[in-house]
């Protein structure tokens, strides 16, 4: 089903997280029609009065003004080239982009400003703007992650209904390589009992290698209130055998899985990361030149 596209506007473009590896992100559009069953997400459409199930799929909000708000926010002499994700909760090249070029618009404004960013996505409608990619990442700095959290097809087609299979998003991550980006791999989130096997782990690694990725990261899931309640209406319906597994594992208001867990994910996705290998003879990624080197002022 197609979804609703509601145009609003944001008052300002980029938002400041905290407890993440990056301090700024920008998202064009809120809800997304990939309809993964564990998007984090999901939250934000009850902040509308909406649920974060099928609603969070069927209506989209998208940020009309989000590009002139960024170009405020960057052009100011203020803002420190501070590198800005964009995509970290919705995706900003999900179906809707086709037709509004938000997040396009937005690429646009980081080159004009030489600022620096990061995008994270499964579509392949990337490829539309891979020329922009590649000015901006010559210009400012940009890297790309694809994300790929399931590499089995079948299983990919259930819980990310609205998204191209892993096939094709492992060949946009060949694509972007040939181009010369900075492109990574993100298997996110991982997902227990489903794909947090040592096999289904490393297969993602090896193929995200072999189609020329210069990094993929893994991280466990999440649930959230509206996100959990939507992924265990899906799991008693498709997987009712694992049922107990997350009710225990995310009993009452837990929302993380506990420290143990992640550093044991984090451990063993690093050993079978370095036994596979990096991708071997990739040149240098486009970056902008380094800054000229100031000589010394001459003594008198």
């Amino acid at each position: 089903m197609r979804p609703e596209v509601r145009p609003i506007t944001c008052r300002s473009a980029l938002n400041r997280v905290r407890g993440m590896p990056f301090q700024w992100t920008l998202n064009p559009y809120r809800g997304c029609s990939h309809a993964c069953w564990y998007c984090y997400a999901r939250q934000t459409h009850t902040y509308f009065d909406l649920n974060g199930g099928r609603d969070f799929e069927r209506i989209v909000f998208a940020k009309v003004n989000v590009a002139e708000r960024l170009r405020a926010q960057i052009q100011s002499p203020r803002w420190k080239r501070a590198s800005v994700v964009i995509g970290a909760a919705t995706d900003p090249y999900q179906p809707a982009e086709g037709r509004l070029r938000l997040t396009q618009a937005c690429l646009r404004e980081f080159l004009a400003a030489r600022s620096p960013a990061s995008l994270i996505t499964k579509s392949t409608l990337l490829r539309r703007d891979s020329g922009l990619l590649q000015d901006t990442a010559r210009a400012a700095g940009l890297s790309v992650t694809v994300s790929i959290p399931i590499a089995d097809a079948h299983l990919s087609r259930r819980i990310e209904p609205g998204t191209p299979p892993p096939d094709e998003r492992f060949r946009l991550v060949a694509e972007l390589s040939r181009l010369g980006l900075d492109v990574g791999v993100n298997m996110a989130p991982v997902l227990p009992g489903l794909t947090d096997t040592n096999a289904a782990i490393e297969d993602v690694m090896r193929r995200a290698r072999d189609h020329g990725a210069r990094r993929v990261g893994a991280m466990l899931l999440h649930l959230d209130e509206a996100p959990k309640r939507w992924f265990m209406h899906n799991l008693r319906r498709y997987f009712p055998h694992l049922e107990p597994l997350y009710a225990d594992l995310y009993a009452g208001d837990r929302r993380y899985l506990d420290r143990e867990e992640a550093d044991d994910l984090s451990a063993r996705a690093q050993v079978l990361w370095d036994a596979v290998g990096a991708a071997r003879g990739l040149p240098p990624p486009l970056a902008p030149p380094p800054p000229p080197e100031q000589l010394p002022m001459a003594l008198s």
